[in-house]
């Protein structure tokens, strides 16, 4: 089983662990923000145990149906660990909370040794790629057509 970590945008209290609800709105949010051919399945993915997957809920309204507000994805393997996804929920971007998350997670991810993290993420991306390069991440390597025909990937490391 995958690991769930589950942050408060109140980080002065720690949420309840997810319910189906924030699943359902997770895949939601994941089709309704990217296309088909590169939506997660949540459903297989969560069930292995190298799968992080990091939840930020905003529970100030109600504490027994927390709301989305983003969510990342990481995958480990004995000597990488990739970004696979990262989507902040439409009416709370802008307030650098996706900016938060990943320094919160990369810190976690220094204390236990693991400093080789890298991500993939389409060139036409320019606001994702400019978050990534401000905390750290090189622009490393690119890919033609890996996410469709004229889609060119970017493959950007982050520099401990």
């Amino acid at each position: 089983m995958a690991i769930v970590t589950v942050l408060s945008l109140d980080l002065r209290q720690s949420p309840k662990p997810p319910q189906q609800g924030i699943l359902d709105q997770i895949k939601h949010v994941e089709k309704k923000t990217f296309p088909r051919n590169e939506a997660f399945n949540f459903d297989l993915e969560l069930k292995k145990r190298t799968t992080e997957l990091i939840l930020l809920v905003d529970d100030a309204e109600s504490a027994s149906s927390p709301i989305l507000a983003a969510y990342a994805v990481y995958a480990y393997t004995p000597n990488l660990t990739m970004l696979h996804k990262l989507c902040v929920v439409e009416n709370f971007r802008r307030r650098g909370i996706a900016r938060r998350m990943l320094l919160f997670q990369h810190q976690k991810l220094l204390l236990r040794g693991r400093s080789n993290v890298q991500l993939w993420v389409d060139e036409e991306r320019v606001p994702a790629r400019q978050l990534y390069s401000s905390i750290g991440f090189v622009e490393v390597t690119r890919l033609q057509n890996y996410y469709g025909p004229s889609r060119t990937a970017v493959r950007m490391v982050l520099q401990p």
